[in-house]
């Protein structure tokens, strides 16, 4: 009994950080919210199952857009979907987004250890109120491979600076990717890498002009 009053309390207060996390994120980007009615609504339902790859409705994952420091983005071939994205992937039970971000870049591509990268703040963030770059919400397709249906990502998305002295050289998760590939931010913009990246390019001009 015990241990089970101690798991809800720790969904509970997981939960409760995560919304915490978001309303400090919208509270400087009001207008974001139209995008991620279904996150709000899990929210404050307090759906315990958000980090549940089998939550259909939809669960939470974080990525990371690296940046070198001739100011080009890291992008890999997702095997599964077939795309062309940030390096990325669901969160473990009670991670925390930015921690799962850095996570599945080291996983994904090698990057991320002994000080490689460096979190880039947003306009709206700092060292001591860490927020996401961008939060989206978006349809998976099904992948009938993994016994999955169609389903949503609730994603937070973080931008690294990559230190090239230090960089190790990229090693890919090859169950998972393909292949990776260095873009401009402008490259990033107008090419065919989906609206959510174009509009996180856009972002990133504006933060860095």
């Amino acid at each position: 009994m015990t241990n089970t009053i101690e798991d809800e309390t720790s969904r509970a207060d997981y939960i409760l950080s995560i919304a915490q996390l978001l309303g400090r994120y919208l509270s400087n980007l009001p207008t974001e919210a139209d995008r991620m009615p279904m996150l709000l609504e899990q929210l404050a339902k307090n759906d315990y199952r958000l980090t549940n790859r089998k939550n259909m409705v939809g669960h939470l994952t974080a990525s990371a857009l690296v940046i070198n420091q001739s100011y080009k983005v890291l992008l890999i071939h997702h095997n599964g979907l077939k795309r062309w994205l940030q390096p990325g992937g669901h969160l473990n039970h009670n991670e925390e987004p930015e921690s799962g971000a850095r996570r599945e870049l080291l996983e994904e591509t090698g990057l991320g250890g002994q000080g490689e990268i460096t979190l880039m703040h947003s306009p709206h963030s700092s060292a001591i109120n860490v927020l996401p770059f961008d939060v989206d919400t978006h349809d998976i397709p099904a992948n009938p491979g993994k016994g999955e249906g169609e389903h949503r990502h609730h994603d937070f998305q973080y931008i690294y600076q990559l230190d090239h002295k230090i960089a190790q050289p990229i090693v890919l998760q090859e169950d998972e990717v393909a292949k990776y590939t260095w873009v401009t931010i402008d490259q990033l913009a107008t090419g065919d890498y989906g609206r959510r990246l174009s509009r996180v390019a856009a972002k990133l001009k504006a933060s860095l002009a």
